[in-house]
């Protein structure tokens, strides 16, 4: 285990050593949020940009389409064809599906889409949660996170991680942390608003908190005022602990580049820049021309002088001047200011895959849907689908960690998971020991590449052609959590459509009784039980009274047990009738007949 002075200098050799990327994130992150600033220094101003930002929508609609599926988890049976055996990896798969949906983690995948696409990088930690005895994911922000590294794209659980951010004073105080914060310190009279850096530092073996700063005005940035003794940098233990899991509970995947780990969008930060000067500038000389600049001639041997004034056209106020004339020079942006703008937007759009058609627009070289698809397709199927592999294996590990911790924190206990959505949440029971006794498993994308949209229509299109199983196309549909029981599902529809159909011919025909269907309509109508419940309930109760009318001893039948007997035999469906001889039975009938006749006296008969 790491001290902390080992961790303070870890942190500061990785800061050195992921500044500049960290750099470049920052930049993604103010222009995704509309808060850079366009320095304009001819102008001795700043300006906001006024410009499409194109990132931000490119962001938005690249993570929306990969993470719009929903991976499935599929565990491997121990003895393939033992019921018993595929049983467990079903409901091996199940638990897993059902740990993500209680943590939310196809809502906390949008998140971490925007991070991978954004910054390059996804961090998370498993973690257990304690309240409600499961895994949790917890989502950390890439500006925060200094894996080892060692660590190269492609690679998804780091040697070690350390993790760098700040929380108040209060929070700290909340926690039950006031003495560690006075220690460092060496006061306690801090304000609650107060920032503290914190710095973990997670491995294989501990997860170590180290309290070793303070006060900074931006949450990401490395400029805290360190505590110091002598010429150290000094720290004090919040906690410390033993991981319990096999390995590393963090996992970083990121995006697959040539060497280090980059954002899609990280060549066109140069071009924003450009474009959105360019755009600050024009938007400058419009306002001149507007209100142009005023200028004082001065008459032949006069000298011109304001008496006045100047004043801007803006303000509305008039100059007054004495010995000369006041001219206006109109002064009009260069002819190649909206070429070069318009370039530099296509340029944003050609090196960053932002297609226009995620602006809801169109190229206008497109005239048919068909044309439409193909190109968007062309730009964006690529990319998304490499992402989703990464997010495919990044949450293979992340589920291996979370068996982990399931089995030493709760490994003998049982538990009940709630699994599925709406009509098809069903409870899953399982013990950790026993439902994972492998780890390994299979984490995929129906289709690697495809968004929600297309994943369907391809599923249809196949079933339709008849390359592709209805059971299959179950499996693939992130919509259906268990393909079996919507398998048995489809079969009880159906079962209970021919049924139905059955009865309806019977009651138009008349051979089922008015009472039946009425004691039957009202079971169903009032949802007191299902068709085929109710159908039951109605034969059990006309057998009973059947055999009632059997054993009573009166000498007349009542009208009660005639219908009951009514009812049994229209419910019993048609009896066969009984058929005639068929040819080689009526002729073997004649020849018996034939024999047994007297003969006469001349042999005849």
């Amino acid at each position: 285990m790491k001290t902390v002075d080992q961790i303070l200098v870890l942190y500061k050799q990785r800061i050195n050593f992921y500044g500049p990327m960290h750099s470049r994130m920052k930049m993604i992150q103010s222009i995704y949020n509309g808060t850079m600033e366009v320095p304009l220094p001819d102008m001795e101003q700043n300006s906001m940009p006024s410009t499409p930002n194109l990132l931000a929508a490119g962001v938005d609609q690249m993570a929306g389409r990969i993470t719009s599926v929903i991976p499935s988890v599929n565990f491997s049976s121990l003895r393939p064809g033992v019921r018993k055996y595929d049983r467990q990896s079903l409901t091996a798969s199940r638990v897993v599906t059902g740990w993500w949906q209680e943590d939310r983690v196809p809502l906390k995948m949008k998140q971490r889409g925007r991070h991978l696409i954004a910054y390059g990088m996804s961090p998370v930690i498993i973690r257990w949660n304690y309240e409600d005895h499961r895994p949790t994911w917890q989502i950390r922000h890439p500006l925060e996170t200094y894996p080892s590294t060692d660590i190269i794209p492609g690679q998804m659980t780091p040697t070690d991680c350390i993790f760098a951010y700040r929380r108040s004073v209060g929070w700290m105080r909340s926690k039950g942390y006031g003495d560690k914060l006075s220690a460092l310190m060496g006061r306690s009279d801090m304000p609650n608003d107060a920032s503290i850096l914190l710095i973990e530092y997670i491995d294989a073996e501990e997860t170590h908190l180290v309290a070793a700063g303070y006060k900074t005005s931006d949450p990401y940035s490395a400029s805290y005022e360190l505590m110091f003794t002598g010429d150290s940098l000094r720290g004090v233990t919040i906690e410390q602990y033993s991981n319990m899991g096999d390995g590393c509970p963090v996992v970083v995947p990121m995006r697959i580049t040539l060497d280090t780990a980059a954002g899609q969008f990280d060549n066109m930060i140069g071009m924003y820049y450009q474009q959105a000067k360019l755009m600050a500038l024009e938007v400058i000389a419009v306002e001149k021309g507007i209100f142009p600049d005023t200028y004082l001639v001065s008459r032949p041997s006069e000298v011109g002088r304001f008496l006045d004034g100047p004043h801007d056209g803006r303000t509305g106020m008039v100059n007054i001047i004495a010995g000369g004339d006041i001219r206006e020079i109109q002064s009009q942006p260069g002819y190649l200011t909206n070429p070069t703008i318009d370039r530099l937007e296509r340029n944003q759009r050609v090196t960053a895959g932002i297609p226009a058609e995620f602006g809801g627009e169109s190229g206008s070289n497109i005239r048919t849907g068909r044309r439409g698809d193909a190109v968007l397709s062309a730009v964006i199927d690529y990319p998304v689908a490499e992402a989703q592999e990464t997010f495919a294996y990044s949450l293979e590990e992340e589920n291996i960690c979370a068996i982990a911790l399931a089995k030493s924190w709760d490994g003998n206990n049982k538990r009940t998971i709630y699994v599925g959505t709406g009509n098809a949440n069903s409870p899953v029971t399982y013990v950790a020991n026993e439902t994972f006794e492998e780890s390994d498993h299979v984490v995929s994308y129906p289709a690697s590449g495809t968004d929600i949209n297309s994943l369907i229509v391809g599923i249809g299109q196949r079933v339709g052609l008849g390359i592709m199983s209805k059971k299959t196309a179950a499996t693939l549909d992130p919509y259906i959590d268990n393909p079996e029981q919507e398998h048995d599902s489809i079969i009880a529809e159906g079962l209970e459509q021919a049924l139905m159909a059955g009865l309806q011919q019977q009651a138009s025909s008349g051979q089922l009784p008015p009472l039946v269907i009425s004691k039957v309509m009202t079971l169903v109508a009032n949802d007191k039980m299902e068709l085929a419940e109710a159908l039951t309930k109605v034969t059990e109760d006309a057998l009973k009274e059947q055999q009632a009318a059997e054993q009573s001893a009166a000498p007349a039948a009542t009208a009660d047990a005639a219908m009951a007997g009514q009812t049994v035999q229209s419910l019993a469906g048609p009896q066969a009738a009984i058929q005639g001889p068929n040819p080689s039975q009526a002729n073997l009938s004649d020849l018996l007949s034939t024999l047994r006749r007297p003969q006469g006296a001349t042999g005849g008969i």
